[in-house]
């Protein structure tokens, strides 16, 4: 169908609010919302809570009003067709005698891909596939592209003013945004499944990097290519209670037997071969470093990813945030604009570790979401 009626994008808009809601919980299955209607009158509506509960589908079968016989789904992600630790929900839908079925998006994972709109077809039902495809896509967009490429979806977050400052020139940067931002930025948090920082925002500032609400399964991740971060951080303090990952390149095995001491787990990858920028460096963004002497951050991806992160919240400093965007790894920036001017003199800029040479070469970015956050402006963009 090349031509959805307005009522039937309603109906699939109403999902696609349902599935929003299990964002951030549902890892490492999909957030995924299903509506069941007759005609333009829901009579079902659900979504996926948690791994373990049932899926959306079931939900909104289970919510039903009346018989679902001849009514029609509409699901934002292909329904599953395989037994995990739930039923196939394509068999639900079949033995309900659920009419038609619209949906979104296929299902990127291989063990779906394509098999569930299949079984569902074979049972002659109609499958329609497309409906509202860009906002459900949006809406998994770590889960999506960790399926097809096997690394984390990479969010990097940056609090600056509006001459684009994250910190002043001796590092100081509590508090830049108000204290609204600094609680969106911890619930953006929460639909990640790890958050990573340079060595000198952890000497700087010693934050807890902790999600809200927290999550003990939650991984914090340094990029220390020395190990220098201090054993008295509260980060380390509290690698007992919360994973904790420290990546280095060049650091001493007894500066790794300390932090693994103390609950850290410390992985060694490669350090980079390409550009100036990588993780350590001081706060900010000053003073370049030879990336052969940094950790090379694509491996640091491949690492995560094999311990199955779908979504990685970067929080910089400068040199980490201009690691990502030089090397084409970041994939959503959020920015916290607040109505303040530092100047040049006293600032450290956010991508200051950047340096290009024409306004054709620079970073394009394609705004999505611009928002109000007493006192402060949030800025969703995606990289063009």
């Amino acid at each position: 169908m090349s031509v959805w009626k307005e009522w039937q994008r309603d109906l699939m808009r109403v999902a696609l609010s349902e599935a929003a809601m299990g964002k951030g919980r549902t890892h490492p299955n999909p957030a995924v919302g299903a509506v069941i209607a007759r005609g333009k009158r829901i009579i079902g509506k659900g979504h996926h809570r948690r791994p373990g509960l049932a899926h959306a589908e079931i939900e909104a079968l289970g919510d039903a009003a009346y018989r679902v016989k001849g009514a029609d789904l509409y699901a934002t992600l292909e329904p599953c067709c395989h037994w995990g630790k739930t039923a196939p929900c394509t068999d639900a839908i079949i033995e309900n005698g659920i009419r038609r079925v619209f949906v979104a998006i296929r299902d990127p994972n291989p063990i779906v891909r394509g098999r569930g709109i299949r079984k569902l077809r074979q049972a002659g039902i109609e499958v329609m596939v497309g409906l509202e495809a860009g906002a459900a896509r949006k809406i998994n967009e770590s889960y999506v592209k960790f399926m097809n490429q096997g690394v984390p979806f990479v969010t990097l977050k940056l609090a600056q003013t509006l001459d684009g400052k994250i910190a002043t020139r001796k590092g100081e940067s509590r508090w830049i945004t108000g204290a609204a931002s600094r609680r969106s930025a911890r619930r953006m948090r929460a639909e990640a499944q790890a958050i990573l920082v340079g060595a000198s925002t952890v000497v700087k500032d010693n934050p807890g990097l902790l999600p809200s609400p927290r999550r003990k399964e939650y991984l914090r991740c340094v990029l220390d290519s020395g190990l220098r971060i201090p054993a008295g951080s509260d980060i380390v303090r509290t690698a007992d209670r919360y994973p904790t990952l420290v990546y280095h390149c060049r650091g001493s095995e007894k500066r790794v037997a300390r932090l693994e001491a103390r609950g850290v787990t410390v992985v060694r990858v490669g350090a980079g071969r390409r550009g100036r920028t990588g993780g350590g460096g001081r706060a900010g963004g000053g003073g370049r470093v030879d990336a052969r002497e940094r950790v090379d951050i694509r491996r640091v991806l491949d690492d995560l990813g094999s311990r199955g992160v779908m979504h990685l919240f970067v929080e910089g400093g400068g040199v980490v945030a201009s690691s990502f965007l030089e090397r084409g790894l970041v994939d959503k920036l959020v920015l916290f604009v607040a109505p303040r001017v530092m100047g040049d003199l006293n600032g450290l800029g956010a991508f200051s570790e950047i340096d290009v040479s024409a306004i054709g070469k620079s970073h394009g970015f394609k705004i999505d979401e611009i928002e109000r956050v007493d006192p402060d402006l949030m800025i969703k963009l995606y990289p063009q």
